[in-house]
Order: C-alpha cells, then sequence, then structure tokens
C-alpha cells in the first residue's frame, strides 16, 4: 500500500531544497504570531491593522488544522496494524480531505490580506515605513507558502488513497489482513513514514520560523510608526 502512495507522491510531490531559515536577531524574544490590538488612526496604521489580522486569523487557523494533520498522518503510519485497518483508512482519508480543504479555502483569503497588506507600502513617503510592511508582508507570504505546500503535500496523500482504495476494492470477505506487501516491508524505514516522507516536521519548522519574524516585523511597525 505504501508503495503505491509512494509512487503516486512522486508524480504529485516533488520534495525542493527549502531556503535556509532566516536568523533571530541576537537577544530579541521568539514572540509568537498573534493578532494586534489598537493602533493610531492614520491611512498607514489603519491599512497595516485592518490586514493584519486579517491574515494572521485564518494562518493560525491553519496551524491549527495541521496539528490535526499531523495526528492523521500517524494513525495512517500505524492502521495496517489493526484489523479493522480498511475503515480506519477510510475515516482517515475523509478526515485529511476535510483538512485540505478548509486549508485550500482559507489559502485563498490569506493571500488576498496580503496582497492588501502589501499596498499599504504607498500609503507612506517615509522609507522605514513603506520597508518595514514589505518585511512583513514579505514573511506572511512565506508563512503562507509553507502552509500552501503542506495542504498539497495532504492532498497527494489522500489521492494515493483514493487511487488505493480503486486499485483494491473491497470483496465480500473484505481487504487481507494487513494491507502491506513482502514490497513495502522491504523499503527503508523513512519510505514507509507518511510523515518523513513529507518532510513534515521540517516544514512546520521553517512555517514557525516565518511566523516568528512576521511577529517582529509587526511588532517593530506597532513600536516605531503606529
Amino acid at each position: 500500500m505504501l508503495t503505491a502512495l509512494s509512487l503516486i507522491l512522486a508524480i504529485i510531490t516533488t520534495p525542493a531544497l527549502a531556503p535556509a531559515p532566516s536568523p533571530t536577531p541576537a537577544g530579541s524574544a521568539a514572540e509568537p504570531l498573534k493578532e494586534i490590538g489598537s493602533v493610531r488612526s492614520t491611512p498607514y496604521c489603519t491599512s497595516f491593522y485592518t490586514h493584519f489580522n486579517a491574515v494572521v486569523r485564518p494562518l493560525l487557523e491553519n496551524d491549527f488544522t495541521l496539528d490535526r494533520v499531523s495526528i492523521s498522518l500517524d494513525n495512517v503510519n500505524t492502521l495496517f496494524s489493526k484489523i479493522d485497518w480498511d475503515q480506519q483508512f477510510y475515516d482517515e482519508r475523509l478526515r485529511l480531505e476535510r483538512y485540505v480543504q478548509s486549508m485550500q479555502q482559507k489559502n485563498v483569503e490569506i493571500q488576498r490580506e496580503i496582497n492588501l497588506l502589501r499596498e499599504g507600502q504607498t500609503l507612506s513617503s517615509d522609507p522605514e515605513k513603506t520597508s518595514e510592511l514589505h518585511l512583513l508582508a514579505q514573511e506572511l507570504q512565506r508563512a503562507l507558502d509553507k502552509q500552501k505546500q503542506m495542504s498539497t503535500d495532504a492532498f497527494g496523500i489522500v489521492q494515493g488513497m483514493i487511487d488505493y482504495e480503486d486499485l483494491h476494492p473491497a470483496t465480500l470477505t473484505g481487504r487481507p489482513i494487513g494491507g502491506i506487501s513482502l514490497q513495502d516491508l522491504q523499503l527503508p524505514k523513512d519510505a514507509k513514514d507518511i510523515k518523513s516522507y513529507l518532510r513534515f516536521d521540517g516544514m512546520r519548522d521553517r512555517l514557525h520560523d516565518a511566523e516568528v519574524m512576521s511577529a517582529q516585523h509587526a511588532q517593530n511597525v506597532l513600536e516605531k510608526y503606529c
């Protein structure tokens, strides 16, 4: 089964080398990304406040969804040791499909608000203000890009599971217990671990880094200009 998933994923998701995480400035605390409160009533600050919060809210909701995706992938890794693995396989596939749909819908919303946040650079002639807002939008875009990639990867898993069900339909007596072939058992350990194959934990680390950098730039805008 995992061989089938691996072949599907090799076509759908080709892992690319990710850029090295941006370093956290020396002496600065890694503040979590969160919505901001009130700001000064200027066009620049109002735009920053409105669109930043509109990005952060669904971005953090996607993080929560990724927590659930992580649990679901762990379940997929272990479900073949269970007698009712075929029913659990179906249930996990439906869960992953719902998670992917939720993230993809929010990704559209987040992208729109990042674009509007970036347009706020035109509301000030101060180069330092425009630069700080540009850096903020850049890091938020980096976070969104990681979430987009992870939702695409999860979709690849869903598609692989659908294809497996189509290729191995249940009979009147169900499917064989285990669902794993000798070829599957001979695969390297990482190739049998879906999260490892997707580099899931590493992607989440880079996502967290982008969110921390976004929080720092947002704090700079608040303290210096709003």
